[in-house]
């Protein structure tokens, strides 16, 4: 999904409903948001920055706390073992967002291209879906950067 078609196919609303829910029980409601992939397919990054702001700011007005998710970085590497980044300005602008509306970040963007390219391209592909899908993951690579995310969360709860 994009950030557009989330909110126009009703899983927006569903998501509201389960917050608004969860934030009646007083319960901490942390809401990670994440997008950029499908975005970039459609739109600029200042599009899904002004869908972001609008989600923040409703989360935000339900009394629960957004966490705004970098896109992981796609597995595609340029032929000095860099990784391509054709989502830089996607996780650059859910940066911008999260430093405009004072949210918490996780930066998986970053994190995966470190690891990415820290552990070069063919065991990078190991975690592919399919052999040559370098945007999804495969049971090992879900967990591999599953536990990217969590080491980011340790690191945003603790600073």
């Amino acid at each position: 999904a994009t950030t557009g078609s989330f909110v126009a196919d009703g899983f927006w609303n569903i998501s509201l409903a389960a917050i608004k829910g969860e934030v009646a029980k007083g319960r901490r409601t942390l809401v990670t948001i994440q997008f950029g992939h499908n975005d970039m397919k459609i739109a600029p990054p200042e599009s899904m920055g002004t869908n972001l702001t609008s989600m923040v700011k409703q989360i935000k007005a339900l009394g629960a706390e957004p966490v705004l998710v970098t896109s992981l970085t796609r597995r595609s590497f340029n032929a000095n073992g860099t990784v391509a980044d054709t989502l830089g300005p996607w996780a650059d602008e859910t940066i911008l967002i999260s430093k405009q509306q004072g949210t918490h970040l996780l930066d998986l963007h970053a994190t995966s291209i470190k690891y990415v390219e820290a552990i070069g391209p063919d065991a990078a592909h190991v975690l592919n879906r399919l052999p040559d899908d370098n945007t999804h993951l495969n049971v090992n690579g879900t967990t591999v950067f599953g536990r990217c995310v969590r080491y980011n969360v340790l690191d945003d709860m603790t600073n």
